[in-house]
């Protein structure tokens, strides 16, 4: 993408609070929140091929971190944030270490078994994480300013979200990413080009804990009270939903499925009756007519760099390689 269009984009929603009203400034934000949480997902599912459906359970872990730090035991929100992730990260490197180790369909049913044992410890814990009274979350605060109302929290948001964006951009074009295309294109490949696979998988998963983590932190300061059930199977949904309208394999593609998904339920709103089967429907044509989402979409029409999408990226790293071997 252009150095002048991201510019752009980023002077457009710098300038966003100005213009929107509260609940459209709050749906941003929500969405935003989403968007890292989906980014974990896609580097995991989209670029190293790996299966789990953990995340959801991820971004509860990062969430409960931030608020019982932040609302129980005033720790500074510069603090939980960053911990909120690594506490997602170590309990997901539990799951990890032996489960990577299995076949996709055994690893699939771990991380399963590891969201519910996560969710039921939501509920029955309730000497620290309340149960499901739930918690209620503080603004988030740096220093002596407290970032109060939809439309302080989004800078917070905004700035949290462009770093993970940031650095999710750097690792893909590192060697670690080309480690985790070549894991997804076929492990035995991957292992006779001396990559070492078990560990780059157990890297991948850990980087996908930590945004899921951090993704679960910012939901928490976005809607501010937090249940147990907002982090079991409808969330795990919602976010393979977001993965896959988005775009599998592009780092863009879970900040535009989250976006759409995030508006959907309101645009559908006056039709409440019909909003599940509208929605439903909705998702089925995505899935059956864009099956590469919608920055697939529009890396075919040329309006997104196919180096930003999984199969553009495998051309991209191939021709690079290919020129810089002189062959």
């Amino acid at each position: 993408m252009r150095p002048a269009i991201v510019i752009f984009l980023l002077l457009l929603l710098l300038f966003a609070p100005f213009v929107l009203d509260a609940y459209t400034q709050y749906l941003v934000n929500l969405a935003l929140s989403y968007s890292l949480v989906c980014l974990g997902l896609n580097l995991l599912l989209g670029y190293a091929g790996q299966f789990s459906f953990a995340n959801a359970a991820f971004m509860g872990i990062g969430a409960y971190t931030y608020a019982l730090l932040t609302s129980r035991l005033g720790v500074p929100s510069l603090v939980a944030l960053p911990a909120a992730g690594m506490a997602a990260t170590a309990l997901g490197m539990v799951v990890a270490g032996p489960a990577l180790r299995l076949s996709t369909v055994y690893l699939a049913m771990t991380s399963l078994a590891f969201a519910e044992l996560v969710q039921w410890t939501f509920i029955h814990w309730s000497a620290v994480t309340l149960g499901t009274d739930g918690v209620r979350v503080r603004w988030p605060a740096v220093g002596s300013y407290v970032a109060q109302g939809d439309k302080n929290t989004f800078y917070v948001v905004l700035v949290v979200v462009a770093i993970s964006y940031w650095s999710a951009l750097r690792i893909v074009r590192s060697k670690l990413g080309r480690a985790f295309l070549a894991i997804r294109q076929g492990e035995t490949l991957a292992r006779c080009s001396g990559i070492d696979v078990e560990r780059t998988k157990t890297i991948a998963y850990a980087i996908s804990a930590f945004y899921a983590g951090i993704g679960g932190a910012l939901f928490a300061l976005t809607i501010r009270f937090i249940v147990p059930d907002g982090f079991g199977l409808v969330q795990l949904v919602l976010q393979f939903s977001m993965v896959l309208i988005g775009g599998l394999g592009s780092l863009l593609g879970g900040l535009v499925g989250s976006l759409l998904l995030t508006v959907m339920p309101e645009l559908l709103r006056n039709v409440e009756a019909y909003q599940e089967m509208l929605y439903g429907v909705l998702l089925v044509l995505f899935v059956i007519f864009m099956p590469r989402g919608i920055v697939g979409l529009l890396g075919r029409l040329g309006l997104v760099p196919q180096e930003i999408l999984v199969r553009g990226a495998v051309a991209y790293f191939d021709a690079r390689r290919r020129k810089h071997s002189g062959l």
